[in-house]
């Protein structure tokens, strides 16, 4: 028991700090997110493949227990996830 509890606050420092990297990375991507829905796109493999990675590393980190990781993780995948959508829809609207 003691020796999980000490696990926890061991992990604890290290889910906030991936946690804080992931949402920063997820908050860069506005400005890029902003010109995808005014009709610019993005490569759509690269956001396609970004987003499915940034939800499969949100399972992993949910099965540690890093649950602020896994929050950072999904907005992330969201918003990548986001750039994938607008992306195809400009493409569409291009040809």
């Amino acid at each position: 028991m003691i020796a999980y509890i000490i696990m926890i606050r061991i992990m604890l420092w290290q889910d906030i700090v991936i946690a804080i990297v992931g949402l920063s990375f997820g908050f860069m991507l506005f400005p890029q997110l902003k010109d995808v829905i005014y009709g610019k796109s993005i490569n759509l493999y690269t956001a396609g493949l970004t987003t499915i990675g940034l939800y499969i590393m949100a399972i992993a980190f949910f099965t540690l227990d890093m649950w602020i990781t896994v929050i950072a993780e999904i907005f992330s995948g969201t918003v990548w996830f986001l750039l994938f959508i607008f992306s195809a829809i400009n493409k569409r609207k291009m040809k």
